[in-house]
């Protein structure tokens, strides 16, 4: 590739097919060197003589032209990343290859996976190419980023997180993953640990690991996390609406207070034998003893399972 080689930008609307082809042609001939000739828009660049270019540098020489095309504040190119990681934030079937080829037209290298950063809030957000990763607006109030596997992979998705905080929007960075093929699922995960992030009862609080595990349970098989929470907090959540009662509020504040009846009566105004009461209850209901260790990992497990789905419902709405 020692060769000279001129390179144009042309608007979407204005060349297509043969002929982008035969500009690139006219033009080559005028300047007596190779020409390539690349639209602002997804597709391929037009190249004469089409031998100065390798076969192996055709990707490559697309990647670097979309990335002008991006410094030059393009709106379809903003389109097709958006479209892009809206793809991946469905559960439809991903053309793998497609969607890795893709990517690499925009610039990002995405064949050895990538970490998922999602960014939940109100207002629109100016992102940037400088932010990290592929970022794009996969809904209203929603961004996410794939930032590629690379020797800083962990310091680029946390910068990304640290902007979207810094603009007062709620945060889910997914666990990274090694094949393209899961990209969705990364996708799909960030998004839920943000919107739990967001929810009306905030979750987290450093369990996202657990949340995680939970989240793949779910994006593997529903009915297996909706079994889950049927049969630990099951029950409560019938009592409850059937007594206009609050043992389950009783027992998340128990819970984030690593089981101490005193600051739960605290933390709810209430005296410490009506706690001890509403305890005593959800054994009852339940048959899981928020006292013993093993009724109350399951009693934990279960909340967390009803969050994830109500996440999960909350995402799955139209607008």
């Amino acid at each position: 590739m020692s060769q000279s080689r001129s390179l144009a930008i042309v608007s979407s609307g204005a060349l297509a097919g043969d002929s982008l082809e035969r500009v690139a042609r006219s033009a080559s001939e005028a300047l007596g060197e190779p020409v390539t000739v690349i639209r602002a828009s997804p597709g391929e660049p037009a190249i004469w003589p089409a031998e100065a270019v390798p076969a192996a540098c055709l990707d490559e020489l697309a990647a670097a032209a979309q990335a002008i095309v991006r410094l030059m504040g393009n709106g379809a190119v903003t389109a097709e990343q958006d479209d892009l990681l809206r793809a991946l934030a469905g559960d439809g079937l991903v053309d793998v290859d497609g969607l890795v080829a893709q990517a690499r037209r925009l610039g990002f290298e995405l064949g050895a996976g990538a970490v998922a950063v999602c960014g939940r809030g109100l207002g629109a957000l100016e992102m940037s190419d400088g932010d990290g990763g592929l970022v794009g607006s996969v809904a209203p109030g929603r961004v996410v980023g794939l930032v590629p596997l690379g020797e800083d992979f962990e310091g680029e998705a946390d910068a990304l997180a640290q902007r979207l905080r810094g603009a007062g929007w709620q945060v889910g960075v997914s666990a990274p993953r090694r094949e393209p093929a899961l990209l969705g699922e990364a996708v799909r995960e960030a998004m839920l640990l943000a919107e739990l992030a967001a929810g009306p009862e905030p979750a987290l609080a450093g369990q996202e690991d657990t949340y995680r595990l939970l989240i793949g349970v779910l994006l593997r098989d529903p009915g297996e996390l909706e079994q889950l929470r049927a049969s630990t907090i099951g029950p409560l959540l019938a009592y409850d609406a059937e007594h206009e009662a609050s043992l389950l509020v009783t027992l998340a504040t128990f819970l984030a207070r690593h089981g101490s009846t005193t600051e739960t009566a605290e933390a709810m105004q209430l005296h410490r034998h009506t706690v001890g009461y509403r305890l005593s209850r959800v054994y009852e209901v339940s048959g899981l003893s928020p006292h013993e260790s093993d009724g109350r990992e399951r009693l934990s497990l279960g909340m967390k399972a009803a969050q994830i789905l109500a996440a999960w419902e909350r995402l799955s709405q139209p607008g």
